[in-house]
Parts: structure tokens; sequence; C-alpha cells
């Protein structure tokens, strides 16, 4: 390969991961640049509940949980020369994943979208939308990051939980309740 090719292949990767729906044919693509030492690659999902939560607790925990699928995910299915980070972050999709990009002075942006509902690509038809093959989300990524973006198509989806099962934390509730039921008998 030539020095000049060489420089133009990004060493700093971000991938946007939703835990619920993994999607598994985007690791080959990742692992394609993730084959050099110098590469990192950041696993990212984002915490979106729609609604306000009673307690910001509920927020650490799904958190938690998915910093976990992450982990287990990069270990499973990133190529083990690259360095890998995961990260969760609470908020609204697109802006949690631009600014972890920036956060991160990401080269790029691997985007995998399963595409819009079939609703979306019908009234996008009406409207004329510009990406009536890439979701609303994706688009919107391509459009504001400051780093070149990849989107993938995926179909195959996996969820995390089901899949690699969930890993067991002690409450700290648990041994104050333990204690207490001790106390009782």
């Amino acid at each position: 390969m030539h020095v000049e090719a060489m420089q133009d292949l990004p060493e700093r990767i971000l991938l946007p991961v939703d835990v619920t729906r993994c999607p598994l044919e985007v690791f080959e693509l990742v692992n394609g640049f993730a084959k050099r030492p110098e590469v990192r690659v950041i696993l990212l999902h984002v915490v979106d509940l729609n609604i306000a939560a009673p307690e910001n607790r509920i927020y650490e925990e799904l958190a938690q949980e998915a910093l976990s699928h992450l982990e287990r995910l990069a270990d499973k299915y990133i190529h083990p020369i690259a360095s890998t980070v995961a990260h969760v972050r609470t908020g609204r999709p697109v802006e949690e994943i631009l600014a972890e990009a920036k956060a991160e002075c990401v080269d790029l942006i691997i985007m995998p979208t399963s595409g819009p509902s079939f609703w979306s690509r019908l009234m996008g038809l009406c409207r004329r939308a510009s990406n009536p093959i890439v979701s609303p989300l994706a688009a919107k990524i391509i459009r504001e990051a400051a780093c070149d973006v990849f989107v993938v198509a995926t179909k195959t989806h996996m969820n995390c939980e089901k899949a690699l099962g969930r890993r067991v934390k002690q409450s700290k509730a648990l041994p104050q309740a333990t204690a207490h039921a001790a106390s009782l008998a």
C-alpha cells in the first residue's frame, strides 16, 4: 500500500450500538478497519427512555447493564489487535453520538441502520426526502457529523441480554435486606 493510502485509514472509530437490537453484521466491517494496532474502536450505547425517570438510579442501572453488554461485545466480536473502549451516554441519540464523536476525536462513525420504517419511507416519497433509504437518525448524523460516516444497512439483530445473559451484580440494598432478614430469624 502507498503511504498516502495508509494515512487515510481511520484510527479512531465510533460504533453506536443499541444493545437491545445489536447488528451483528456490522462487526465484520469494523474488523476490516480494526486489524491494525493503532486503531481504537469506541462502542457507544445511548440510554434514551423518552420519559422523565422518577429516580436517577434507573438511568444508572440501565447504563451499567449496557456497559456490561458493550464490553462483552467488544471481547467477543472486535479484533483483539485493536484497542476498544465502551461508553454509555444518557440523552437523545443523535446529540449524544455527535458529542461522543467530538469528545473522542473520531475519524469515522460506522452507523448501523435498519433503515426507516415503511411509513417513513412512504412519507419521504411524498415529501421528496433526500435520504428515503436511511433512518432519520442516520440522516441527521450524516448531515451534522464533523467526521466521515459510513452507513451500514443491517438485517440481523441480537438482543444482548437474551443472547449474552445478564451479569448479576449484587445491589447495595441486598446486603442490608439480608442482614435484616437474618436478624428477624
